[in-house]
């Protein structure tokens, strides 16, 4: 199903307003409301390749109230405009998506919806079933080919996306694989950030007033590669190739930051492995 970026924003900015109480927004919340906005002006208006597609193409949507999951896919296979539970935004604007360093030579891959690194060949993309999706995308020298099936996990309101990772060159290559996604829980842009060996979080605390609620991704099963969750003090991109240049080394508290999931290891020639991940509520 096709919708357009600013219809699914403006819709999930109204669904906020409908989940206060009646009346007319605070000068706080249309502070924090502008300040939104503008951020995803200044997305939109960065650099991007023919290829990146910071577009919801597909929409998929579950449950109601506190299991209610809605999110888009791009023809690429990024995870945007995420909504959980009901009337919350937690992916506000189209910035989550992968990235590759490989160790051999240097080069970095990535696609994070509304920029890409320029590199990469065009995407396949297959509707497995009525929740799942797979895309399939190799880099323009060839390199590496990426296959992520994405499945919409209605039963525990998370989305899980499955990224096997193939060396297509005769060399075993150092690499690295990521997720990253730019959180603005519950629609605003100050939240508080922490990551853990298993994932990465954004939230605002119950204790703290408005918008309490959070975002985590996370590793799902055993990784054939070492990894870990961080949390970025800025909510640009990550480099793959410099991946803990903006890594927070403690709980950054009240900040426009991100999140990120890197996988380090050797990948075999001609060899496949798959790492997935999981967005989930808080």
């Amino acid at each position: 199903m096709k919708k357009s970026v600013l219809a699914i924003i403006a819709l999930s900015l109204c669904s906020l307003s409908f989940a206060q109480l009646p009346g007319a927004r605070s000068p706080q919340e249309q502070s924090e409301d502008a300040a939104v906005l503008s951020k995803k002006h200044a997305i939109d208006a960065a650099p991007r390749s023919p290829l990146a597609d910071p577009g919801c193409s597909f929409l998929f949507t579950s449950g109601a109230n506190n299991t209610f999951l809605s999110y888009c896919l791009t023809t690429n296979g990024n995870v945007t405009q995420l909504i959980t539970p009901a009337g919350h935004l937690e992916i506000v604007n189209p910035v989550e998506g992968y990235g590759i360093c490989d160790g051999f030579t240097g080069t970095e891959y990535f696609d994070y919806a509304f920029e890409d690194s320029l590199n990469w060949g065009p995407t396949t993309a297959t509707s497995l079933s009525p929740t799942a999706m797979k895309f399939v995308r190799t880099t323009s020298d060839g390199a590496w080919t990426l296959t992520q099936t994405i499945t919409q996990v209605a039963s525990s309101s998370l989305v899980k996306v499955a990224m096997a990772l193939k060396n297509n060159t005769a060399d075993n290559r150092p690499v690295v694989l990521l997720r990253y996604a730019d959180v603005d829980v519950d629609g605003v842009l100050a939240n508080n950030f922490d990551g853990t060996l298993n994932s990465a979080m954004a939230w605002n605390s119950f204790f703290s007033g408005a918008h309490p609620f959070g975002l985590a991704l996370q590793n799902v099963g055993t990784s054939p590669f070492d990894y870990n969750g961080f949390a970025q003090t800025i909510p640009g991109i990550v480099h793959p190739c410099n991946t803990f240049a903006n890594a927070s080394r403690t709980v950054a508290v009240g900040i426009d930051g991100s999140l990120v999931m890197a996988y380090q290891g050797v990948m075999p020639k001609k060899a496949s492995k798959t790492f997935t991940v999981s967005y989930k509520g808080l």
